[in-house]
């Protein structure tokens, strides 16, 4: 659970990192259980590390992972951070390749939430989450996204190159977690083929139909990311042993997804 002060700090500059959340043996449950969500879409195969590798919907496949979701260390900070009533959007393990390009994951008025776990050490310089802090404020945003920043230093309205954009490193150990506003613009840089990280994502409330729009649009993304960065092809993101879980968090959470068709 979090405290004013750090609820504070979410609120003003988008991001929050909860140092040693987890302890080194429910890491070694959680890393297992993504090696082999992992593995499975792989079919066995090794992974090539020649591109990135994201399987959508990944703990929604591992009961092993669904208590993560009832903790009180991830369900407790999400619904202060969100409101009750906050909605399931799905979650995606990663084995991630190269640079990731300054972005936004919603650039809208919607709140919305990633809760990031990373499986590996990971710093300024070897692939850790960068962040522009408070550039999820509308203002902030609309600069940012009229003058988007550049990797080609020759292309970037700033004369930079993207590593070199003034940010703020979330350097993370293996138990740490990160949330932060999918608004806020971030990056990553410097890390090795093949690290290792997972969302889970959430929205608040829906209270309008173009949160509703929203809701829709991502999912329906989801579905085709499925086939762009799986290696196993599915029409689905949730599991019907998810969706029917008998947690009474979990079913809160889905209620909205269920009623909207999604699967």
């Amino acid at each position: 659970m979090l405290t004013e002060q750090q609820l504070a700090f979410f609120d003003v500059f988008g991001f929050f990192v909860a140092h040693e959340a987890f302890s080194s043996d429910e890491m070694a449950t959680i890393i297992e259980q993504f090696g082999a969500a992992l593995d499975d879409d792989r079919q066995g195969t090794a992974f090539s590390g020649e591109r990135r590798q994201g399987v959508l919907g990944f703990l929604e496949q591992r009961e092993g992972l669904f208590p993560l979701l009832e903790d009180d260390r991830i369900f407790g900070s999400v619904e202060q951070i969100l409101g009750p009533g906050f909605v399931w959007i799905g979650s995606d393990g990663n084995l991630y390749v190269g640079n990731t390009a300054w972005h936004p994951d919603n650039p809208t008025t919607y709140r919305r939430l990633k809760v990031a776990f990373y499986l590996d050490h990971v710093t300024k310089d070897s692939g850790c989450l960068r962040v522009i802090p408070g550039s999820h404020h509308p203002g902030y945003a609309d600069l940012l996204r009229q003058h988007p920043p550049r990797e080609d230093p020759a292309e970037s309205p700033y004369g930079v190159a993207g590593s070199e954009i003034p940010a703020y490193p979330l350097e993370s150990c293996p138990g740490d977690v990160v949330f932060f506003n999918q608004a806020l613009f971030h990056s990553s840089y410097g890390g090795r083929a093949g690290r290792r990280m997972f969302t889970l994502n959430f929205g608040s409330k829906p209270t309008s139909e173009s949160h509703y729009d929203n809701l829709r649009r991502t999912y329906e993304g989801n579905v085709a990311t499925t086939e762009r960065l799986g290696s196993t092809s599915r029409d689905r993101i949730y599991t019907d042993t998810f969706l029917r879980s008998e947690s009474p968090r979990i079913q809160s959470m889905v209620a909205e997804i269920k009623t909207l068709g999604f699967r």
